[in-house]
């Protein structure tokens, strides 16, 4: 009984160097640049001829923020979940154009969740690279405009899409549980629009993966 409660209590002294900071939270702030959701194709004209004209549908760079709890399996590998929220009005502009409108027909809410591999290029030293990848899924809550003269056929609630991600990262340890860090990823998924939200019939509509781009600058502690 004696040895039983003995090992027990080793065991119990033990536990904290055995499994201690193999665990960390973040979080961080930064922008967040949304892909193109929607294209649609439009043909002009009159007596001297016609044209074609392509606008892009999308949303406007807002700060998002990003939270993530991460558990180190060796050195160099890592395991995360991160979950980033943002809030954007919707913007529309020309193909080919830097310049867009942000028109009052609605916003879009997206949250996203990625359960990426980390790999550590350089486990150790105060500043520290690594490189992350894994499957996303973002859920785009849309809230249409009503009345008020909005034109644009945007459907209303939320739809889940599937995709995946990846990025970059650097930290800099300070101490050994504190870390300030920046990390950049692509967040690639299905676009919460169809065709025929765009357009009757869905016509001239073209629907591709937003490639949405999320840079952020925060910090990590270690437990």
């Amino acid at each position: 009984m004696r040895k039983r409660l003995l090992l027990i209590t080793m065991l119990g002294l033990c536990a904290p160097n055995l499994f201690g900071q193999s665990w960390s939270i973040a979080g961080g702030t930064g922008p967040f640049i949304f892909g193109r959701f929607a294209e649609r194709t439009m043909a002009i004209g009159n007596e001297a001829g016609s044209a074609t004209t392509k606008s892009r549908l999308s949303a406007a760079t807002r700060a998002g923020l990003a939270v993530d709890i991460e558990h180190s399996l060796n050195d160099r590998l890592a395991v995360r979940l991160e979950t980033t929220w943002t809030r954007a009005p919707l913007r529309i502009k020309a193909a080919g154009s830097s310049q867009g409108i942000d028109f009052d027909a609605g916003k879009v809410n997206l949250t996203t969740f990625v359960v990426p591999l980390v790999v550590r290029l350089n486990p150790h030293g105060a500043l520290r690279f690594d490189v992350f990848g894994g499957p996303a899924y973002a859920l785009y809550n849309v809230h249409r405009r009503v009345g008020g003269g909005a034109t644009v056929p945007l459907f209303e609630g939320t739809r889940g899409r599937w995709g995946g991600a990846g990025g970059l990262g650097v930290a800099w340890w300070w101490t050994s549980r504190f870390a300030a860090e920046w990390q950049a990823q692509d967040i690639v998924t299905g676009s919460p629009f169809k065709p025929t939200d765009i357009a009757p019939a869905g016509k001239g509509v073209h629907i591709p993966k937003p490639q949405n781009g999320h840079t952020t600058i925060g910090i990590r502690y270690r437990f």
